[in-house]
């Protein structure tokens, strides 16, 4: 579970209740049900009209992956691909289909190399791979940022109707108030959605995309690595630049990682 998206939304429903509670408002006055219909059917109408309805789909089971903890170890990938390097080089390419991989990609890089793929081609297709990756995951950040788009829209839009229906009905003093709150509400809710969810969920959804994309990159360039020759200490080295200073290993580490 990540702690900082669960917190965060938690902060921004605690920010909205407090923000009512403290101006002496019944949570309940803030609830109306012409207003959440305009704003979440006229919204969702809108984004599924803008999107297919697989992309739609998938991208709203995507947003479990915002409130799901990286699982990506940069430092756990580095060690495993110095230690294939190591292997690969005592003992041929051939010998990396001795391993088991859990990770489909690393598995689909390892073996093209045991199927002896020039570095060419190995380059070429695990760059497809990782450019249609990619495609596929900011899809679903473009949902979510699309949400962003028209709920805003859609909030002017109940505002308007509730204006149109106060106006129609100004010699009956007892509707303004109901037809105004859908004015106001709609146009309350429509901002809601789109900056206190839809975008900050779109945003880490990109981040998730992004740490996707650099470990991919760097499986890459360990497949690369292992297939030209390169010695384990020089790919060592040079995926080190994956990670931040503090979190590098040191070359004692390495050896003992190549000899354990």
């Amino acid at each position: 579970m990540d702690k900082g998206s669960v917190a965060g939304l938690l902060l921004v429903v605690t920010a909205i209740i407090l923000g009512i509670i403290s101006g002496g408002e019944s949570l309940f006055s803030y609830i109306n049900v012409p207003s959440v219909s305009i704003v979440l059917i006229g919204t969702l109408g809108a984004v599924i009209l803008s999107v297919r309805p697989e992309v739609f789909f998938q991208a709203i089971s995507n947003i479990a992956y915002a409130f799901r903890r990286n699982q990506l170890d940069m430092t756990q990938a580095i060690e495993t691909c110095v230690r294939l390097a190591d292997k690969s080089r005592r003992g041929g390419l051939l010998a990396l289909d001795q391993e088991s991989y859990a990770d489909p990609f690393v598995k689909k890089a390892m073996d093209m190399l045991v199927d002896g793929y020039d570095v060419t081609t190995v380059e070429a297709l695990l760059n497809k791979e990782i450019y249609l990756t990619r495609e596929r995951n900011q899809q679903s950040v473009k949902v979510l940022m699309t949400f962003s788009e028209f709920a805003p829209a859609m909030g002017m839009i109940g505002t308007l109707v509730g204006l149109v229906a106060m106006l129609q009905n100004m010699e009956d003093p007892a509707s303004i108030g109901p037809k105004m709150a859908v004015a106001l509400l709609t146009t309350l809710y429509g901002a809601l959605i789109a900056n206190g969810i839809t975008t900050p969920l779109a945003k880490k959804l990109s981040a998730r995309s992004n740490e996707i994309l650099l470990y991919q990159s760097l499986i890459k360039d360990a497949a690369i690595k292992i297939v030209q020759g390169e010695h384990p200490k020089a790919t060592f080295n040079f995926l080190q630049t994956y990670v931040e200073s503090h979190k590098r290993k040191s070359e004692e580490e390495m050896k003992q990682l190549m000899t354990g």
